[in-house]
């Protein structure tokens, strides 16, 4: 018996990881866009499956990138220019998403959080209100892809 392989054929679809590798550079350029980033802003990203942005964002040029999951605990401290809060897997773990971006975004960085997938109770209404527990605000939203963009709230001074 006799066994012939065939060449691969040129239509084959291309390899899911081309694609992944494409979407993912494409979804890190319009969170640096939105974000207002530099190519050399220093990320955290918070949440599950971010092995694939992580690599975007460092063949995009970022200085440094992180990756953090909810609720495990991380002994650095490291300040970042933005947390991207991606695929969080319910309340516990977008409470323990936020206060991870907040402490690490320092009084000037942002934080993006992927509303999408988010599997909250209340969706983008919850993620808003535990972000102003925490000091801060919406200051942007992307009404496509339902990503807010989290600033620190100003102190208003008060009248003399």
């Amino acid at each position: 018996m006799s066994v012939q392989v065939a060449n691969a054929v040129e239509g084959e679809p291309p390899s899911t990881a081309a694609i992944d590798d494409a979407s993912s550079a494409a979804r890190v350029d319009r969170i640096m866009a939105v974000a207002h980033m530099p190519v050399t802003a220093r990320v955290a990203l918070i949440g599950h499956h971010t092995l694939p942005l992580l690599l975007a964002l460092l063949r995009r040029g970022c200085a440094a990138v992180r990756s953090l999951r909810p609720g495990t605990p991380s002994p650095d401290r490291e300040t970042a220019d933005l947390a991207w809060i991606v695929d969080v897997q319910g309340d516990s773990e977008l409470d323990d998403a936020l206060h991870a971006a907040r402490s690490r975004i320092g009084a000037t960085g942002l934080v993006v959080v992927e509303g999408a997938n988010c599997v909250c109770r209340q969706g983008l209404l919850a993620i808003r209100d535990r972000a102003v527990a925490l000091g801060l605000d919406v200051i942007a939203f992307d009404h496509t892809a339902r990503r807010l963009v989290l600033g620190i709230r100003p102190r208003l001074a008060m009248a003399a």
